[in-house]
């Protein structure tokens, strides 16, 4: 199994630092987006698109992605 996961053609993580993928509809994931905009941990990899889930990494980071979250799961379980 791969270590490093293509999710699309310009955003690649590690799987094992993964922690939650969330659909940003959530109230989870408003929360989430809201603290972490503060912090300066929060990365926008939409490219310009429309956001719709986000992964969670364990160092705290909050990647905020224009694919859905069956696609994201699904390029996290190939």
């Amino acid at each position: 199994m791969k270590q490093v996961v293509k999710i699309n053609n310009n955003v690649f993580v590690p799987r094992n630092r993964i922690i939650a993928v969330l659909p940003v509809s959530s109230a989870v994931a408003r929360k989430i987006r809201g603290m972490n905009k503060l912090g300066g941990t929060i990365v926008n990899m939409t490219y310009g698109k429309e956001a719709k889930s986000i992964l969670i990494m364990d160092s705290g980071h909050v990647f905020v992605l224009a694919e859905t979250l069956e696609e994201v799961d699904e390029a996290l379980w190939k």
